[in-house]
């Protein structure tokens, strides 16, 4: 009994310290695009760099990746897709509206499994997807126009939320898969929607000099943040329940909006805050309440693979 306590408790800390991991995951993406590497450039030089230290673990998981490799490759080039459209919305908006909206993602899940999977809504979980709509009205009327997204990267934020709602209904069905092979598939599956956004950005490929000045960084994010978060997040989440880990990944939010209002220098008018807040209860809210609908509510896009 102690020592299941002590596993839980271990694997809780590991999940809420990924959690916060990725919710600054905003400062050396802006830091890079300071030195002159855009953001799209930036988050495909993330993935690249990350290669290596995840290749070993392709050898670990091999008979895993040749059993379900394709459909680990099609779902990561599909949350590939998701995680660029969230990486490359902070060049084009706020770090606020990212992370909010984003966060919408667990309303977007409930709707889209009523739609689409006929699944039950108890009367709580219809209060939180109408209270995260009514929280994306407010902060999107911010500046007293139509509730709409005003720019690319509001349009990012929102469509990368909506993706992964879709994505988190076959990842459920995929916990059988180690936290090796999904890891290799992450990378694997990233990378290559990385260089396509890049190429399309219309950015500026960046020079030698830029390279040389960010490779430390690039290395130090990739190899100490990235790839261990993954591996680390993937082992916490297999051993407690989807709604404890839903709660604990919403460090990612809370580190990623306290660390924009301390230094990013992004205008917070009191329309985002409070339909920041009403999205962030909505959430916390489908998370607790999701026992009564059957499925749990998605985690955060720092969980994409388990």
């Amino acid at each position: 009994m102690a020592q299941n306590s002590g596993n839980t408790l271990a694997a809780s800390a590991a999940v809420a310290l990924c959690g916060a991991v990725w919710g600054i995951y905003w400062l050396p993406l802006r830091h890079l695009q300071h030195l002159g590497m855009a953001g799209s450039w930036a988050t495909a030089a993330f993935f690249i760099v990350s290669l290596p230290l995840a290749a070993p673990l392709a050898l670990t998981a091999r008979e895993e990746l040749r059993r379900h490799g394709r459909s680990l490759i099609g779902l990561a080039l599909v949350n590939g897709v998701v995680f660029n459209l969230y990486s490359n919305a902070y060049v084009h908006t706020s770090v606020f509206n990212v992370l909010f909206l984003f966060y919408l993602s667990p309303v977007w899940s409930v709707l889209i499994a009523r739609l689409w999977q006929g699944e039950r809504i108890g009367l709580l979980r219809m209060g939180c997807v109408l209270l995260g709509l009514g929280g994306l009205t407010v902060m999107l009327s911010a500046d007293g126009g139509w509730p709409i997204p005003r720019n690319l990267g509001d349009w990012m934020a929102l469509a990368s939320g909506l993706l992964w709602a879709l994505v988190t209904i076959r990842i459920r069905r995929n916990q059988h898969i180690g936290a090796a092979a999904n890891t290799v598939a992450f990378f694997l599956g990233g990378v290559g929607p990385a260089l396509l956004f890049a190429a399309v950005s219309g950015d500026p490929i960046p020079s030698g000099s830029v390279i040389v000045t960010a490779w430390p960084l690039l290395i130090g994010v990739g190899w100490l943040g990235w790839v261990p978060s993954q591996l680390l997040l993937y082992w916490g989440v297999r051993r407690i329940s989807p709604v404890r880990t839903g709660i604990l990944l919403m460090t990612e939010l809370v580190a990623g909006a306290a660390t924009a209002a301390w230094l990013s220098g992004d205008p917070l008018s009191w329309q985002q805050f409070l339909g920041g807040a009403m999205i962030l209860t909505a959430g916390l809210g489908d998370v607790v309440t999701a026992r009564e609908g059957g499925n749990p509510a998605p985690v955060p896009i720092s969980a994409a693979q388990d």
